[in-house]
């Protein structure tokens, strides 16, 4: 097996300036952004004040990762074009669905009952304190492992361009993101999500330039690969592992089951209005068509020009791509790129988590007397230990980037049955709740490490979903729903947004 580091040669100062320059601007930004959070609102929602370019940009950059830019790349690399129907298909819906699913009424809710996190809106839906600290409990173990995924991809950036152990890339990037997280919490977060969004988008712009460049061109590039294998232009791919039944599921999950991911779901608890929320969801969906379709064809193209990975291996193919190809300066600045694709996620991520413990469970179960000023110094402390634990995640690396993050994906996403069900249906009561979500999770877990068959081709998730969906229909029929109360909160006493003209142009 070839050890990457022969195909490039590190280049360790030209990366460390170009990753300080980059890190200040990060820093100055979160640093803005911590002179004006002051509440928990600010902490966690940015107080309902997001605008279109802010909101766009903070869903698209939260919901492409390092697996995006490096896992998913490895993945066509290994496969061929087929591997591009892991994400691309689904991209047009991906914020499209969960916004005309949950997005109207998530917004009107946050801002009329003050809710701050999906488990806010969880246990007012089914009056129970368990689901709380049920939703709390998984979200936070789910996204502890996705923030370990990112880290890894840090670590694959630095010893590519410095030859450094990957660990160091690991411990660096976490501690910077806890830094500014732990300051400016959501708005933070979100900030600076507009310039890794840009980063990110020109880095799969030039990254795609690159591969087809030292492949010889897009025609050049097709012959080949027929010549090597006429399967990597063809599903189900090289290694025929994306039939009907994947390509089926990916599409489904990256777009559908988005709902059901706290980072994304709270993004609509920080949007000022419906016309932000539309012009939102055009930016971002623009913005990850264009990334994630260019950065994925990439690594199907460099298997003509790059041979040889295998394995884990494969996660370096990007950053190979520019450090081999491009002057080291512009090669360093366009990383930036990709580490921006994991702190832009990381950031969410930990921001939630952190509300998850802090909220969700100590404010809410623990010490309900606890003020707002002591859960914020808290909330502060908490973002640390929940940093410190992904980084050690990290370092571990116990599987490869894709698949750390589709396995909490879809972990997040056995709650989309509980918060469809909740907006949509009357009836729906809490211990159809709590009994659906933990056998749905039980369920897809053993299918994920042992019992694969079962899901006919599809990914578990799919087959999970549908039934904890008939698990807690069948079990909601069966037990008192949630009371009049809460079922006119929920359904009769929401009234559309004012529209405020002066929010609605104020700052983005």
């Amino acid at each position: 097996m070839t050890d990457p580091t022969v195909f490039v040669t590190p280049t360790p100062f030209p990366f460390f300036l170009s990753i300080a320059i980059y890190f200040a601007l990060i820093g100055y930004i979160g640093w803005r952004a911590a002179r004006t959070t002051k509440t928990l609102s600010d902490f966690f929602v940015m107080s309902g004040k997001a605008g279109a370019l802010v909101g766009g940009f903070a869903y698209f950059a939260s919901q492409y990762s390092m697996s995006t830019f490096m896992g998913v790349p490895a993945v066509t690399y290994s496969t061929g074009f087929a591997g591009m129907s892991i994400s691309v298909p689904g991209l047009a819906f991906s914020m499209i669905i969960p916004a005309l699913f949950v997005g109207r009424k998530l917004m009107i809710m946050g801002k009329k009952y003050g809710f701050l996190t999906m488990t806010d809106y969880l246990s007012d839906r089914y009056e129970s304190n368990t689901i709380r600290a049920l939703h709390a409990v998984m979200m936070v173990g789910f996204l502890i492992a996705m923030m370990g995924a990112q880290t890894v991809g840090a670590g694959v950036v630095l010893k590519t361009f410095t030859g450094l152990p990957e660990w160091v890339g690991v411990v660096g990037m976490g501690i910077i993101v806890i830094l500014y997280c732990m300051a400016g919490g959501m708005k933070g977060a979100m900030m600076t999500d507009v310039l890794q969004g840009f980063l990110m988008v020109t880095t799969a712009i030039v990254t795609f330039a690159v591969s087809v460049k030292v492949g010889g061109g897009l025609s050049e590039i097709t012959s080949s690969l027929a010549k090597m294998n006429p399967d990597y232009l063809a599903h189900p791919g090289a290694k025929g592992n994306f039939p009907w039944a994947t390509y089926m599921s990916m599409i489904v999950m990256w777009s559908f089951f988005t709902i059901g991911q706290p980072t994304l779901f709270t993004k609509f608890f920080t949007m000022k209005n419906y016309e932000t929320l539309f012009k939102a969801v055009i930016l971002g969906t623009l913005g990850m068509l264009l990334s994630a379709t260019l950065i994925e064809w990439a690594g199907a193209n460099a298997i003509v020009s790059i041979k040889g990975l295998a394995g884990k291996q494969t996660d370096f193919i990007v950053p190979m791509l520019l450090q081999s190809s491009l002057p080291p300066v512009l090669a360093s600045v366009l990383i930036a790129g990709v580490v921006s694709a994991g702190m832009s996620t990381i950031d969410a991520l930990l921001v939630v988590a952190t509300g998850g413990v802090t909220r969700d469970i100590y404010q809410n179960l623990i010490n309900p007397k606890a003020s707002e000023a002591q859960i914020f110094k808290l909330s502060r402390w908490v973002t640390v230990a929940i940093g410190l634990c992904g980084i050690a995640i990290g370092i571990i690396k116990p599987a490869t980037i894709f698949g750390l993050i589709r396995f909490a994906f879809g972990g997040l996403g056995i709650w989309v049955a509980p918060v469809i069900l909740g907006i949509y249906w009357r009836r729906a009561s809490k211990t159809g709740a709590m009994v659906s979500v933990i056998f749905g999770e039980v369920l897809y877990i053993a299918m994920k490490l042992k019992f694969k068959a079962w899901a006919f081709g599809f990914d578990p998730l799919i087959v999970c979903w549908f039934a904890t969906m008939a698990v807690m229909i069948s079990v909601s029929l069966l037990t008192p729903s949630a009371s009049e109360k809460t079922i006119k909160r929920h359904f009769d006493n929401l009234v559309p947004l004012p529209q405020n003209k002066a929010d609605i142009h104020s700052a983005a």
